[in-house]
């Protein structure tokens, strides 16, 4: 059954774009990500690993979307509009097709037309039909039409679902507008080039055309929950300093690698600083910074759930994170003896705590560094 769908690629492919055609006007029809995949084994491959592919499909997006749609009023709308953007499209928003449990499917990017900036954010216009948009010129497909789309190219296209504010203004989702003061933003600096930059992969299967080996953009778009993506965006330094009976440790976090705040996204997620010192005396003292956006709600309780950012009456308290190209620098000082050694271990820990339960808490070190203080010298 495997091998007949290989062979049939193309086949299939063609199949379902002649349903498309033959389908009323009033009832848009979607491609599943799968049939995309016959065709586009690598790139369906990289798709299937990221978050986008598991946008519907996370059980702690599962359990806020049911929170939010029992709550008054009811504003699950408003997830969907991101997690699984068709929806609306194609009137499914009981989510009942596999092409909407697709999330942040192959069509859903590959078939944005515009993406108009105003309040609330920004909104996405799809067309759904045969025809694919993407960022690669003269591009042909013996499956579908194939249009060069310069959006594509912008971090505009991401905009859609990566900038949103309530309805009394309030910013809740700011990486767009994060960008676009960056000097990345000034420089013309897409979200491409640093979460999907170019690996060695098949466009197309060679089972279906032989097309040389190329670069095609990684798929996986990795974000704020890659330890990688997050050492890029961070650079630290640390040193130490000692008079009498002080000690005093400055850090320095640097946000040169990312062209927006970190943590960017949604407000739930947090970079916290923790540092320990042990004393060769049998001393020991620990610090933390953390950077995060502080929301309070109608009642004026903050809020720990990130369902509950997208209520009515929402109000940014703080927001301590570390903007684009911003130099960050901490100092701490602890009363250690001059004559002992002293030890700082300083640890950088991503966290997420969507649910506002440690059962559904992402929490991953993503930087560790020791630091060896000896006394002081006379």
């Amino acid at each position: 059954m495997y091998r007949i769908a290989t062979i049939s690629a193309v086949t299939l492919a063609i199949a379902v774009f002649v349903c498309v055609t033959a389908a009323a006007a009033e009832e848009p029809q979607v491609t599943s990500s799968v049939v995309c995949g016959t065709c586009h084994r690598d790139i369906y491959a990289m798709w299937r690993s990221s978050s986008h592919a598991s946008a519907v499909e996370n059980v702690v997006f599962l359990d806020a979307l049911r929170e939010i749609q029992a709550g008054d009023p009811p504003t699950g709308r408003l997830c969907l509009g991101c997690h699984a953007p068709l929806a609306e499209t194609i009137r499914d928003p009981s989510l009942t097709q596999q092409a909407t449990w697709e999330g942040v499917s192959c069509d859903t990017c590959h078939s944005i037309v515009s993406v108009e900036l105003g309040r609330g954010g920004a909104k996405q216009v799809f067309q759904l039909g045969a025809v694919k948009r993407g960022p690669i010129k003269d591009a042909v497909s013996p499956a579908h039409g194939v249009v060069y789309s310069p959006l594509h190219t912008s971090a505009l296209v991401c905009a859609g679902c990566h900038e949103f504010q309530n309805a009394e203004g309030t910013p809740i989702i700011t990486t767009y507008s994060e960008w676009q003061q960056s000097a990345a933003g000034r420089g013309g600096r897409s979200c491409q080039e640093c979460h999907m930059r170019l690996a060695r992969a098949d466009v197309v299967d060679p089972k279906v055309k032989r097309v040389a080996r190329s670069e095609v953009n990684l798929h996986e778009i990795p974000g704020g929950h890659s330890p990688a993506q997050l050492n890029k965006a961070l650079s630290v330094s640390q040193t130490a300093s000692r008079r009498g009976d002080e000690l005093t440790i400055e850090i320095v976090l640097a946000n040169k690698g990312a062209a927006h705040a970190v943590p960017t996204g949604m407000p739930g997620r947090s970079v916290i600083l923790a540092l320990a010192v042990r004393t060769s005396d049998g001393r020991s003292f620990e610090e933390r910074r953390t950077y995060a956006k502080t929301f309070r709600d109608a009642d004026g309780q903050v809020i720990t759930r990130d369902g509950r950012v997208f209520a009515p009456g929402v109000r940014l308290e703080s927001d301590s994170r570390i903007k684009p190209d911003e130099q960050r620098r901490e100092t701490f000082r602890f009363p250690v003896a001059a004559a002992a050694t002293a030890t700082a271990s300083l640890k950088l820990r991503y966290e997420h705590d969507p649910g506002g339960a440690p059962e559904n808490r992402t929490s991953l070190t993503f930087f560790t560094q020791n630091q060896v203080c000896p006394p002081e010298s006379h």
